[in-house]
């Protein structure tokens, strides 16, 4: 099987000038193994604007991995490309890799839909039901005032408010939900599919790797192209999200093997997991490098907002500033974790980073 479907709009999904207007096909199918098959759904994120959702293969039925945003349009994509794909079955099981918007929006509905609970991790579904009250992550206000603390410049945080889009527009939960765990098992389609967890992008991301199938679901964990986002939140200032990532990457090698087919959330396909990690390994070193210099750039003492532009040369939106902000605090986080910096605040109540001599 090879199947494509399309369907075009020109709306604009919100108001906010941190998205833009889906101008992609909806729901784009393909096959990418015997029985699995791919639904490229569109997210309206400037810089992103798609995500992966997985169909596979179960007997009398299908597991799907992921949700997609939660927005209409997308449902309606969802219900062709289920018209297309189950041959009349159902969904007989929803694994949510996390929590974040394009992967658990739609959960509600799906879970409705097809009469499922959410397969999550506890963490994860913790997490999902504290952001979509505004809470936790996304308790908008207390991000603000973070990142003014950390020394994002006052229009920087005034763009923030402006098109940060808040985590409730896209996301809708059942009452309930399933709790998987890291090295826990799953029988799809017959074969065993294990749950391998990751912290630094989300706190217990799940993915799944299938031994005798050779295939690694790697949810946002590993991607092809874009490097994962890493970020501190204001809940847990002092947070060292890099190190968690990094020693995510080191279990990944230990189970998943080089040969495994990887399937991400955003982009292609490709072989082998472990080309990817060795340049996400290159990546972070290179961006501590890039503080490093940042810092002593000021001084030898800097805050995260004094920090991003050397980190992030292109212009940045209100919604992307917010990560922004959260990948320069983890970087910095991180060498005082390595005992490189240590962290100061201010008489302003500005927290800074003075490198220490080593």
């Amino acid at each position: 099987m090879s199947t494509q479907t399309s369907a075009q709009t020109s709306a604009q999904v919100h108001a906010s000038p941190a998205f833009a207007e889906i101008d992609r096909p909806f729901a784009r199918i393909t096959e990418v193994a015997d029985g699995i098959i791919r639904f490229d759904t569109p997210v309206p994120f400037r810089g992103l604007r798609q995500v992966n959702v997985w169909m596979i293969r179960d007997g009398d039925g299908w597991t799907q991995v992921d949700c997609g945003y939660g927005e209409p349009r997308v449902q309606e994509a969802l219900e062709e490309a289920w018209r297309t794909v189950l041959g009349g079955k159902s969904v007989t099981r929803l694994i949510v890799t996390h929590f974040h918007p394009d992967h658990s929006g739609n959960c509600r509905y799906i879970s409705e839909r097809w009469n499922v609970r959410p397969h999550m991790t506890q963490l994860e579904w913790m997490c999902a039901n504290l952001a979509v009250k505004d809470s936790f992550t996304d308790d908008i206000r207390s991000r603000s005032r973070f990142y003014e603390r950390n020394g994002a410049a006052p229009e920087k945080v005034a763009q923030f408010d402006a098109e940060v889009l808040p985590y409730s527009d896209g996301v809708q939960l059942p009452e309930a939900a399933r709790r998987i765990s890291d090295r826990g098992t799953l029988q799809i389609g017959g074969d065993d599919w294990h749950v391998l967890t990751g912290g630094g992008h989300s706190p217990d991301l799940a993915g799944l790797w299938c031994p005798k199938r050779k295939v690694y679901i790697s949810g946002d964990q590993l991607l092809p192209k874009i490097t994962t986002n890493v970020s501190v939140w204001q809940v847990e200032p002092e947070a060292d999200p890099l190190g968690e990532f990094m020693a995510s990457l080191e279990r990944m090698e230990e189970r998943v093997g080089a040969d495994f087919l990887v399937l991400p959330s955003h982009g292609d396909p490709f072989q082998g997991p472990n080309d990817r990690i060795a340049v996400l390994r290159e990546h972070h070193h290179a961006r501590l490098d890039t503080v490093r210099d940042a810092i002593r750039a000021h001084g030898g003492t800097a805050s995260a907002g004094d920090c991003l532009a050397a980190m992030f040369s292109r212009p940045l939106d209100g919604h992307q500033l917010g990560f922004a902000m959260g990948e320069a605090i983890a970087h910095l986080n991180h060498l005082v974790v390595l005992g490189e910096a240590e962290r100061l605040v201010g008489n302003d109540g500005i927290t800074r980073f003075r490198l220490l001599d080593r």
